[in-house]
């Protein structure tokens, strides 16, 4: 008898003591799993958002250097325009100054031409009246 007592009182400890224990501890582990699966979900949902960031960073910074691509292009293109204008304006300048030369030039040699032709005729008039008083 002491041993179905022993027994007895071992199966009052294990229902009374033991196995409530066991739910408690049980009941802990799957809130434990609950948390974990739904901290698991957080962190793919936010790995996500962060993989969908980082292609919007991406995609945006493609398009600021293609802007600042087309901006830098422009402004070279302006610069190249301003360059070519000025140079253009000295290349005109540079032809003018050598047509007022030639013109020049020109004027001066018929004046020399027509005064040393006319000091040839006066020179020639001289001889024959000259000759002729």
């Amino acid at each position: 008898m002491e041993e179905k007592d022993m027994l007895n009182s071992h199966e009052e400890i294990i229902h009374k003591n033991i196995l409530p224990r066991l739910d408690v501890v049980e009941k802990a582990q799957a809130a434990f799993q609950q948390e974990v699966a739904t901290i698991k979900s957080d962190l793919m949902g936010v790995q996500r958002g962060q993989a969908q960031l980082e292609l919007t960073v991406m995609k945006d910074g493609k398009e600021t250097r293609d802007m600042l691509k087309q901006f830098v292009n422009h402004v070279l293109d302006q610069d190249k325009q301003e360059s070519q204008a000025k140079l253009e304006d000295k290349k005109a300048e540079t032809q003018s100054k050598i047509e007022a030369r030639k013109a020049r030039w020109e004027i001066i040699g018929k004046v020399t031409v027509v005064l040393a032709g006319s000091g040839s005729i006066i020179y020639a008039w001289i001889e024959l009246l000259k000759d002729k008083l």
